[in-house]
């Protein structure tokens, strides 16, 4: 057994267009080399999935995450927003855990990293979340970027 990450874009229709994780990567790394001019000068929304894959195929989805993109007037990903938005998300899930270890009890709470985070987010609908699902356990196909 193994696991898999599929990254999907939505387009305003809600088409689903898969991403290589490589290609992500390559855009998160260096936005000036890597670009996608579909969707230049647009916000939009990404599903990245975590799937169990035994015997090479799919079996089940472990895993949901919505983050919103942005893209420059050229197509390149808006790096720094995705990584301020990344780090205020991490900085929710961790912060707790490190108080409860030094056993801190904060009166006033420092709710900023929690509204750059849900800026960063996004929630399907049930059936937007239904094609999600099936596209990642290839029960549909979807275009490719």
């Amino acid at each position: 057994m193994s696991y898999s990450i599929r990254t999907y874009i939505l387009g305003p229709d809600d088409t689903l267009y898969r991403l290589a994780s490589a290609k992500f990567s390559r855009m998160v790394e260096d936005p000036e080399s890597h670009r996608l001019e579909r969707f230049a000068g647009q916000r939009v929304r990404m599903a990245e999935v975590t799937v169990e894959v035994r015997d090479r195929a799919p079996r089940a989805v472990v895993r949901l995450v919505y983050e919103m993109l942005g893209f420059d007037a050229d197509g390149h990903l808006d790096r720094a927003t995705f990584m301020r938005q990344n780090m205020a998300l991490a900085a929710l899930t961790i912060d707790p855990m490190i108080r409860r270890l030094v056993k801190e009890d904060k009166a006033v709470v420092d709710a900023s990293s929690r509204f750059v985070a849900r800026g960063g987010s996004w929630h399907p609908s049930a059936a937007l979340e239904r094609a999600i699902l099936r596209a990642a356990l290839d029960e549909t196909s979807c275009k490719r970027l």
